[in-house]
């Protein structure tokens, strides 16, 4: 079995089902998708955040590299929506095994029924 069908293997049997969209296009894949923590030093412009902080800005996505991302392509869960920052294709001796993308969560607007 070859590093890249061993990779696919373990994601379709351990990833959640996620539905890609791009446009009016649906691809389905199975992907693991987890928080990403930043780090906790200062950068130019920035504040500083203590170790472990985690503010749910971004996560990460690793799924089948058959199913390529690209920046503006929305990712559902089950859980929440989410829209690809960037995404690429991680590769070994031209081999494909996998993609990986930045997600930003996608939050609906509640209705404001106050009124």
């Amino acid at each position: 079995m070859s590093m890249a069908s061993s990779v696919t293997a373990m994601m379709r049997r351990y990833g959640s089902a996620v539905c890609i969209r791009r446009g009016e296009e649906r691809l389905y894949a199975r992907a693991f998708i987890q928080p990403l923590r930043r780090r906790h030093r200062l950068y130019i412009n920035d504040k500083y955040t203590p170790a472990g902080y985690f503010d749910n800005a971004y996560s990460l996505y690793l799924g089948e590299s058959a199913h390529e991302l690209l920046a503006g392509d929305i990712v559902d869960d089950g859980h929440g929506s989410f829209s690809v920052i960037t995404g690429e294709t991680f590769s070994v001796s031209d081999e494909p095994l996998y993609v990986w993308a930045i997600l930003s969560p996608l939050y609906e607007e509640e209705e404001n029924t106050d009124e």
